[in-house]
């Protein structure tokens, strides 16, 4: 799937913008990411859309306040799962079949999800 280059945009500036609100350097948040400061500066740019497993350690190396927003906003972009239920779900194996019968009581219109 390609994602718009304005939609990749918006996701690297507020990657970019959160990085400077917390006064960190490209090359720091990089270092703590294990990616190459040319990688995230392209993820800020817009130039390049960051894996999902990278964009996780972005998150966390700059400490966003409200990570759902974020996490949400890239799951929109790639039109998946936020990546942080992805991961949660994926390390807790024993909530699966409590969100297969969330589903299935949604679709009988028993819940309102």
């Amino acid at each position: 799937m390609t994602i718009p280059y304005d939609m990749k945009k918006k996701l690297g500036m507020k990657i970019k913008i959160q990085r400077n609100n917390r006064d960190l350097k490209l090359r720091q948040v990089a270092a703590e990411c294990e990616i190459s400061p040319a990688s995230l500066s392209d993820i800020e740019k817009g130039v390049n859309f960051p894996a999902e497993s990278t964009f996780i350690r972005l998150v966390n190396a700059l400490h966003f306040e409200d990570k759902s927003e974020i996490y949400d906003l890239y799951a929109d972009l790639k039109k998946t799962a936020p990546p942080d239920i992805t991961e949660y779900l994926t390390n807790n194996k024993s909530f699966i079949p409590e969100v297969r019968r969330l589903i299935s009581l949604h679709h009988e219109g028993k819940v309102d999800l």
